[in-house]
């Protein structure tokens, strides 16, 4: 257990250094920026959406309609934040952090160091 113990306060030292020399971290990472036309146009929807909600919004009161419109472009986002980890294929940053850790904890298992 002592072994552990040891490992997690190295994992918490070393964390930032490890994460960021690993290819997949940074990919998953970097995979929620706009890089394409396609991105642009993605994270541009819930905006054009909200503003055309705005323009022909059903709804007499004003404040309820900034609020309704503010909903449909934060539902919208997610939504293009869905799409886009779905068809980009990348795994989340969780998930590759997790893997990360597993390999550097099997290391220091047979070594005693975490390189």
């Amino acid at each position: 257990m002592r072994e552990l113990d040891d490992f997690e306060l190295l994992w918490l030292a070393k964390r930032k250094e490890l994460l960021a020399a690993d290819d997949e971290y940074r990919k998953a990472t970097e995979g929620y920026k706009m890089t394409s036309g396609a991105d642009w146009l993605l994270f541009g929807t819930p905006v054009v959406a909200a503003i055309v909600f705005l323009d022909y919004s059903p709804l007499g009161n004003e404040w309820l309609n900034w609020l309704a419109g503010a909903a449909i472009a934060l539902v919208l986002f997610v939504v293009a934040v869905y799409i886009k980890s779905v068809v980009s294929g990348t795994r989340s940053p969780v998930e590759v952090e997790e893997e990360i850790k597993r390999r550097c904890r099997e290391q220091y298992e047979k070594t005693g160091k975490l390189d």
